[in-house]
């Protein structure tokens, strides 16, 4: 008999919770959260709202300022390096050089990589003659490095931007312009592009 007391107080307390929607058959409590849980969501709301205002409002923990500062530091870490180093060599800033280390290393990638198509020296071959005053791509350090770094692969040679460094193809660029431009060998290929 205590059982079935026991069992209509609950249902009665449970009838009282019950809100006003079923969907399929089931019926939703409107339970108290506990306050754990209370708390723990208020928590989160505090911590957004703390973060927001920090982060991106008006706290010094700005992303903008953060960038500028990291952009900043990478701009002297560049500096610092081509201070020590020379700037790196590109397209826009390559200079013909005539030091007798820098053509000797032009010399040894010539020797290694380009003999094949150009010839031992320089006469040409599969590639163009680089001892007559006749250029296909231009004659000036910067075409040279140009054509190097990006190859003509419609006609078969390829770019060396992978494989050989900058300091490299500058240094190969100006030991053919020094070394075999105008020299005019006899048996050279036959002239090819625009006289220079």
């Amino acid at each position: 008999m205590e059982n079935k007391n026991e069992n209509s107080t609950k249902n009665e307390e449970l009838d009282k919770n019950l809100m006003d929607h079923s969907y399929d058959g089931i019926q939703e409590l409107d339970n108290v959260l506990p306050p754990w849980w209370k708390y723990l969501f208020y928590g989160t709301i505090i911590f957004a709202l703390t973060y927001s205002v920090f982060f991106f409002g008006m706290g010094k923990f700005s992303q903008k300022d953060e960038l500028a500062a990291e952009l900043a530091a990478g701009k002297a870490q560049v500096a610092e390096f081509e201070k020590e180093h020379g700037a790196a060599v590109n397209e826009d800033n390559v200079t013909l050089v005539t030091d007798a280390a820098s053509i000797a290393d032009g010399k040894s990638v010539f020797e290694k990589n380009c003999v094949p198509c150009h010839g031992p020296n320089g006469g040409g071959g599969i590639g163009p003659n680089f001892t007559d005053n006749y250029w296909i791509h231009g004659n000036q350090i910067k075409d040279l490095f140009r054509t190097i770094t990006h190859g003509v692969p419609e006609k078969g040679m390829i770019p060396w931007e992978t494989t050989l460094k900058p300091e490299q193809r500058q240094h190969v660029a100006s030991f053919i312009l020094t070394e075999f431009a105008g020299k005019n060998i006899a048996g050279g290929k036959e002239p090819q592009g625009t006289p220079y």
